[in-house]
């Protein structure tokens, strides 16, 4: 879509400035204005501002492109949402499309995908985990953050490598004017920012964060959660330094790091029945982003990044122990060039590359830790099918890709092709056994991805929206195991189409109804044979479907209110084999509502969120036989989750004043209280040794969070 000729006139340096790019900068933070919802498919419009009306600066650029259902949320107005104790990150808990994780786990369910089905994007370098351990708080600091998005499905040709959901997080750009900082300490963590202009063109800033949870709850009586879920301890480091080149080109330099470990231990009269669970992950980006505007309006990004990912998990039930731990070598390029085709067409073409070289270790029991699929209840002990097997694998990826804007008056067409190509490789293609060398495993595959977006802009007030595409994934380097898994597996591959209506019934109350569906093939699964094929634990026979309906009414800022309600209701499924029954998704949750509501009154803000969702489905425990060899009782099953959790809800309340300390210091003190009411939600069955009584492990009690912000 072309965008003619914009006037900026230059802002003052308090208000920030034009983007190397022809991008626009971040609203200052006073500003109660808001990126539009870009599901209703309103583009966030350019700003006039004026400090010197004598001053004015041509900039010639393109529309930002966006996804046809994605949600994109400016950082102030998200770090104000209930729930989320002041991490825009988390605001996207509250968007509809997502369905909630069990308590403990840091997952993302998207449009009944599985959580390692969606991708994590910062200014598109690709990171493994959006949470810290438990999901309390995102691995990025929020004072770096320029913009929140998200795509349950349907998104362009630019990204890949994903069959379900996406997730972008796009950095901002670094004040002029002076140097800033900003200490943040609540009950969760503690955090620090700070950021100052170098010389004329040199901008640098650093973040970090250091929480302490495990501390604060052990003054919580919430004996249900201390007891059964791992408390998290984590950390993360941020780093940006920008380079002014020439006009409009500029250079970014941007380091990541995130670390968290997660302990538990759960013991028993009898020490052979003691459990423990210790994990802990890591990771490290470091990219470069190049970004210029030519006089003629078209743009390069060219993004080159490496990085390093690491994980360990170990549990012992008893003196059966499990490993797990992953170390891996992480590089990827990401480039493009955007120009105008024609007065109505614009032309994207790029390249997105990725690479993984993984070293894996696995030592224990075949089915811990669990896959989605796995019949499991808490607390059950591992069977005796233990192994071991060190190996590595390569998953590299080269993609290019191609996309057209058409804007022929009310209807916007963007149709797009992808090319996936995969070298698979992992180091053994058969068990080790005594000395006999290794021999390898290589595959290469390609997969064509057509993927195409419409609106159709009915009237002033309504517009038509649509999409579909075709989309792949490569296998987890966990998966290419000669022992625990499949080294000659493929990628899994799903058909994504979406089609919804968007109303803006006044100029800030706007509603969206859309219909999604998602079919899935070659997805990996278990052998169902007790004694699989040699190299073959895991098969790619895996079918799935989702599809569900969801409508957002939103109410942009007004009066000092916003908020939205979001309700979506869906079904996911899949079957393991061509001849398994239809079984629900471990994640299916037909039922998700979501209301979200802010008003404020002077220096105060008042916010409250409700959240509703069906529990997950699990699988009933109908009795139990005496096991002498083990001397313990194993259950029977009954129907692969054919019973459901409890239903969730719970309410969230924030309040937050405001005190201005002088022109350049603001301090805000907030308390954020979850689950007001002290619902006891249902997070998991446990059942006594001989399998006859169940009970129910709770979450969270009312949990209370203060802190105080100071703005320098």
């Amino acid at each position: 879509m072309a965008l003619p000729a914009v006037s900026i006139f230059a802002p003052s340096a308090a208000h920030g400035q034009a983007e190397a790019g022809g991008h626009l900068s971040q609203e200052p933070e006073s500003s109660n204005s808001e990126l539009q919802p870009l599901a209703s498919g309103q583009m966030s419009p350019a700003r006039e501002v004026s400090a010197a009306p004598s001053t004015e600066i041509i900039v010639r650029g393109l529309r930002p492109r966006h996804d046809a259902f994605e949600e994109k949320l400016s950082v102030e107005q998200a770090r104000e949402v209930s729930g989320t104790q002041g991490d825009p990150v988390k605001i996207i808990e509250s968007l509809p499309g997502f369905a909630r994780a069990p308590f403990g786990s840091d997952q993302l369910i998207l449009w009944g995908a599985a959580p390692e089905d969606t991708r994590l994007y910062v200014d598109g370098v690709e990171i493994p985990r959006l949470f810290h351990g438990s999901g309390i708080r995102s691995t990025f600091n929020g004072e770096l953050l320029q913009s929140v998005a998200l795509t349950p499905g349907a998104y362009g040709a630019d990204y890949g490598r994903g069959i379900g959901g996406l997730v972008r997080l796009d950095t901002r750009e670094l004040p002029e004017d002076r140097a800033h900082a900003t200490v943040d300490a609540s009950t969760l963590d503690g955090s620090a920012f700070v950021s100052a202009p170098v010389g004329e063109r040199i901008r640098v800033a650093l973040a970090a964060r250091y929480g302490w949870l495990d501390r604060t709850l052990a003054a919580v009586n919430a004996p249900n959660v201390t007891d059964y879920f791992a408390i998290p301890r984590y950390q993360d480091y941020q780093a940006k330094v920008q380079l002014k080149l020439r006009n409009r080109e500029s250079l970014d330099l941007v380091m990541l790091a995130s670390t968290d470990a997660l302990s538990q231990n759960v013991l028993n009269v009898d020490p052979a029945r003691n459990r423990s669970l210790a994990t802990s992950n890591a990771f490290e980006r470091v990219y470069l982003r190049y970004r210029r505007t030519l006089d003629d309006g078209s743009s390069v990004d060219v993004v080159p990044w490496i990085g390093h990912d690491e994980s360990h998990y170990n549990a012992h039930f008893g003196s059966n122990p499990a490993d797990l731990d992953q170390s891996s070598l992480r590089w990827g390029l990401r480039a493009e060039h955007r120009s105008h085709v024609e007065s109505v067409a614009t032309l994207a073409m790029g390249i997105d590359m990725a690479g993984t070289r993984a070293r894996l270790l696995r030592d224990g029991s075949l089915t811990i830790p669990a896959r989605e699929g796995d019949i499991t209840v808490f607390g059950q002990p591992p069977g005796d099918d233990t192994n071991t097997d060190t190996w590595t694998a390569l998953v590299l990826n080269v993609a290019p890709y191609a996309s057209l804007d058409f804007d022929w008056g009310p209807l916007t067409l963007t149709p797009g092709l992808r090319f996936d190509g995969y070298l698979l490789e992992a180091s053994r293609s058969t068990p080790r056994v005594g000395q006999t060398p290794s021999i390898g495993q290589s595959t290469l595959r390609a997969e064509f991805e057509p993927r195409v977006s419409a609106r159709l802009r009915l009237s002033d007030h309504v517009a038509v929206l649509a999409a579909a595409g075709l989309y792949s994934q490569p296998p987890s380097p966990q998966d290419l195991s000669a022992v625990f898994g499949t080294p000659t597996l493929g990628p899994e591959t799903a058909t994504h189409a979406t089609l919804g209506e968007s109303i803006s019934v006044t100029d800030s109350l706007s509603a969206v109804v859309s219909g999604f569906y998602r079919s899935m093939n070659h997805l990996v699964a278990r052998d169902s044979n007790t004694t699989p094929k040699l190299a073959t634990a895991l098969l790619q026979s895996g079918t799935g479907r989702s599809y569900g309906v969801q409508i957002m009414l939103r109410q942009r800022p007004w009066n000092g209110f916003f908020g939205w309600i979001a309700y979506t209701i869906s079904r996911s499924e899949r079957r393991d084999s061509p001849g398994s029954n239809v079984r629900l998704f471990d994640y299916d949750e037909p039922r998700i509502l979501t209301a979200v509501g802010s008003k404020e009154f002077g220096s105060w803000k008042f916010g409250l969120r409700f959240r509703y969702t069906s529990g997950a489905p699990c699988t009933p425990v109908m009795g139990a036989f005496y096991d002498e060899k083990d001397d313990s009782y194993q259950p029977i099953f009954g129907a692969h989750n054919s019973i459901r959790l409890p239903a969730f809800w719970q309410i969230d309340a924030r309040v937050d004043r405001s005190f201005m300390l002088s022109d350049d210091t603001r301090l805000v003190v907030y308390l954020e209280a979850l689950n007001v009411t002290n619902h006891a939600n249902g997070e998991e069955y446990s059942y006594s040794p001989d399998y006859t009584r169940r009970g129910t492990i709770t979450g969270l009690p009312i949990v209370g969070v203060a802190g105080a912000r100071l703005e320098l």
